[in-house]
């Protein structure tokens, strides 16, 4: 028995729990972290530009703006985060943010890249629905709602995003209910 003391320097349980845990937070940032970090920062930079420019939605607009007939120079001036999460945005201009971010999706050359505009598609699609009550989709109510989930747990995602994809689940789960 003594020599299982020793081996721990005399130290308790509780002692040697404390010491784990200071040891598990002083650990140096996994390559997950900091894929996680410049998705952050990737997605806050996306969302801040001012339109147009080279922004993730206008790198692909002009081919939206023609299968879509929306008049994307109503845009100039907002930044994207004002586009997705102002109610006075039009569902024609959220469904040309959709298809720009569906477009860039496979186009995209990183996954970084891939996951933002994922996420914005995905946030065009749950706007509409939280200030428009329109599904710009024909992924069904079940899909949207497995989407914004996973979604929501991503530890990288905006607090801002969380509440938007939380509020389409809710109105998913709704319209899957009255089905």
């Amino acid at each position: 028995m003594s020599r299982k003391r020793k081996s721990t320097f005399g130290l308790r349980l509780d002692q040697l729990a404390d010491i784990f845990a200071l040891a598990a937070k002083d650990k140096a940032p996994t390559e997950a972290d900091r894929a996680d970090k410049r998705l952050a920062e990737m997605l806050r930079r996306h969302l801040t530009e001012v339109m147009p420019g080279k922004s993730l939605l206008f790198s692909a607009s002009s081919e939206v703006s023609a299968t879509r007939q929306c008049d994307l120079t109503s845009l100039a001036g907002w930044s994207l985060l004002q586009v997705l999460f102002s109610p006075e945005s039009s569902v024609n201009q959220l469904q040309a943010v959709k298809e720009a971010s569906k477009r860039l999706t496979t186009r995209s050359v990183s996954e970084t890249e891939r996951a933002v505009a994922t996420t914005i598609y995905h946030a065009a699609i749950a706007s509409c629905l939280v200030h428009h009550d329109k599904k710009i989709t024909q992924h069904s109510y079940d899909k949207l709602d497995e989407s914004f989930a996973l979604l929501i747990e991503k530890k990288w995602m905006a607090q801002k995003f969380i509440e938007l994809f939380s509020h389409a689940r809710r109105i998913c789960q709704s319209k899957r209910r009255k089905k």
